[in-house]
């Protein structure tokens, strides 16, 4: 079997001069990629950044989207930039609100941006669009409703690792960032959430709490009703005894499912838009530990690297990660404590004893192999790549 290596265009973050600025060889890497091949005059696009969890402050600049977004409406296009609520309301991106805080507080504004923002799964995270997909495990994922009506679709991910993935990329940027939160709940949990009657005290806050009014008296016991229950509004957060099943004890038992189920689910966003109607870029620098989600930020665990750009997610993702593990670390960050430090030591795979990650050891730590392997196997790109340097 012959395997064509995909085109993985990059930009390095040196400059000496004005008109060797990052924004100035973003441009250049717009153009050279091929990016526009993906936008049609008049589509609207959908630019899905993420927006970093309040506390963070490790993330994608607005005046690097800015240049993407301008080369998209240059080709007569209309970009907005957009985002999803996280998994549960009570959290710092809970809701369509605190969503858009959190963009205005890290300084993403229509304003900075140059185009509307838009929370793509509404005002509490349940408006969306349930797809098919022949997932090696999922078979319906539940998209995003704005992201299903766009257009086309230009992914900007901040590339950095992940306690769970391993590393966070193109492929998590749509596999997970694109769906609602009733669509992420299967990706990340085995099980719906229950209630734990010998330690309820029957206090009712979770009743009060529930949207989708799932948490019944049965018999005189609390009960969590399947088939009401969204599976995604956090009510295991909001208990004040902890009888409710939490996140861990509902995790996937290998942290290997939730990567493969990503990378399903990043195929049902790649088919539904259309595989010549996506693009994306890997911003790898201030490349943290953990994702743009955790509410701190660390010490970044190697030199900026660049930006690179393809239209195969798989590619990028694997050229980010070689050129991450291929980096020296930097002193006082998390590889330096790990004693991996050296170029060609994996790095986002030895973050299975970084300290923070200790919830995901037992779960077999960071895992980017198995969501490669996984997007590979479904054909949504390949692992194989050439590498060009764009001048």
């Amino acid at each position: 079997m012959i395997v064509v290596a995909s085109k993985v265009y990059f930009i390095d973050v040196k400059s000496r001069k004005k008109n060797e600025n990052l924004e100035v060889k973003l441009a250049k890497l717009f153009d050279k990629s091929g990016a526009a091949s993906a936008i049609s005059k008049g589509d609207l696009v959908a630019v899905k950044i993420h927006f970093g969890e309040p506390g963070n402050f490790r993330f994608i600049r607005p005046s690097h989207i800015r240049v993407i977004v301008d080369k998209i409406k240059e080709l007569g296009a209309k970009p907005f930039i957009t985002d999803t609520t996280g998994v549960g309301l009570t959290g710092g991106r809970g809701t369509a609100e605190k969503c858009l805080e959190a963009a205005a507080m890290h300084g993403y504004t229509p304003e900075s941006l140059g185009a509307p923002i838009v929370v793509a799964d509404g005002l509490k995270g349940f408006s969306g669009v349930k797809v098919k997909v022949n997932g090696l495990r999922l078979k319906e994922v539940e998209v995003a409703q704005a992201i299903a009506e766009a257009d086309a679709l230009v992914s900007l991910a901040h590339a950095k690792g992940h306690s769970r993935t391993g590393f966070g990329g193109a492929l998590k940027n749509i596999g997970v960032g694109c769906l609602t939160k009733s669509g992420k709940a299967p990706l990340h949990l085995a099980m719906k959430p229950k209630i734990k009657v010998e330690v309820c005290n029957k206090c009712m806050k979770c009743v009060e709490f529930c949207p989708a009014k799932a948490i019944q008296l049965v018999d005189n016991h609390l009960k969590v009703i399947e088939e009401k229950c969204l599976w995604g509004c956090g009510c295991w957060t909001i208990c004040p005894i902890n009888a409710i099943t939490s996140w861990s004890e509902m995790h996937h038992p290998r942290n290997s499912e939730l990567s493969i189920r990503v990378a399903d689910a990043a195929s049902a966003i790649i088919n539904l838009i259309g595989k010549d109607k996506v693009f994306f870029f890997n911003f790898a620098y201030d490349i943290t530990p953990h994702c743009d989600c955790a509410a701190y930020a660390d010490i970044p665990i190697v030199p900026d690297i660049g930006v690179l750009a393809s239209k195969d997610p798989v590619a990028i993702d694997k050229a980010s990660i070689d050129m991450i593990n291929n980096s020296p670390g930097i002193p006082g960050s998390a590889v330096d404590e790990l004693g991996v430090m050296e170029p060609g030591k994996d790095k986002l795979s030895a973050l299975i004893d970084y300290p923070p990650f200790s919830y995901a050891k037992p779960q077999g730590g960071p895992d980017w192999k198995s969501m490669i392997e996984a997007a590979v196997k479904l054909g949504i790109g390949s692992d194989q790549y050439e590498l060009i340097k764009v001048a």
